[in-house]
């Protein structure tokens, strides 16, 4: 059984999810926080679903592991998939998807752009989610294929980032002139949202789901009498991958309250 004390796990593929762990510590400063940064396969977005399906029940076995009593997955890809999960764990899992989508209905937007992974884009979960609450608002995905695995590099070279954007969101600019909003659908997306003001100063409104979804975490532990009021609210940061990026970008980041991070194996290899 969860109790309080049971630590609030986010996973994601990589470590973009720090943005939605830094809401979670502004939000709920005394919980216990195990991220999972699974960089091994990343980027999931230019995967296919069985794969990224193989590999996230690998994550969050690993969370369960770990007596987590509730899973934020902040990864928008993993995100489109959840209802092929969720069934099989006992604790709440939060999408960041919904997060985002409830943003765009609450902002009674007549249009939106989406910027996300290609997986994200093709899956159309982010219109399907809108649309059924908010049938007038027309929704534009633009894939994006390599600027999550750019900032994952944690080097953020400027030059690569910004012919990324141009080679994507600017498709996306130049075919709807009009549109001022958009959702920064990958957790990784908020870290480079400075490039895309200066790039693209259209986008008068960048909507960031990492602060709902923090917002969703903590309206479930209330309602399940789960909110620890008494925690010293540290952070235990476990990845598959670089060890010491991971620690250089939660300190860019300004994560607080850092415990350990740590390396971890990775999921196994899917086979067809």
């Amino acid at each position: 059984m969860f109790s309080a004390y049971s630590p609030i796990g986010v996973m994601d593929a990589g470590l973009g999810g720090y943005t939605v762990v830094r809401e979670l510590q502004k939000l709920l400063p005394h919980e216990e926080i195990l991220y999972l940064g699974e960089g091994v396969y990343q980027p999931y977005g230019n995967r296919g679903e069985a794969e990224i399906l193989f590999l996230t029940r690998q994550c969050l076995d690993f969370l369960q592991s770990r007596g987590v009593k509730i899973v934020a997955v902040a990864c928008n890809t993993i995100s489109t998939l959840i209802e092929h999960y969720r069934p099989f764990y006992d604790f709440e899992i939060i999408s960041i998807v919904e997060a985002g989508a409830d943003d765009v209905v609450a902002a009674k937007l007549s249009e939106v752009g989406v910027l996300s992974t290609v997986f994200t884009a093709k899956t159309g979960q982010y219109a399907r989610l809108i649309t059924a609450r908010s049938p007038q608002t027309r929704v534009y995905a633009q894939g994006c294929p390599w600027l999550a695995r750019i900032i994952e590099d944690g080097d953020f070279d400027q030059k690569r980032i910004d012919t990324e954007l141009i080679n994507t969101l600017g498709k996306l600019a130049a075919e709807h002139p009009g549109l001022d909003s958009l959702v920064l659908g990958c957790t990784h997306f908020p870290l480079v949202a400075n490039n895309i003001k200066k790039l693209f100063p259209q986008f008068t409104q960048l909507i960031n789901p990492a602060a709902s979804q923090a917002r969703m975490v903590k309206e479930h532990l209330e309602r399940t009498h789960l909110l620890n009021m008494n925690g010293s609210g540290s952070l235990r940061i476990c990845t598959t991958s670089d060890v010491e990026v991971y620690r250089r970008m939660a300190a860019f980041v300004g994560l607080e309250r850092i415990e350990s991070v740590s390396l971890v194996p990775a999921p196994k290899p899917y086979k067809q």
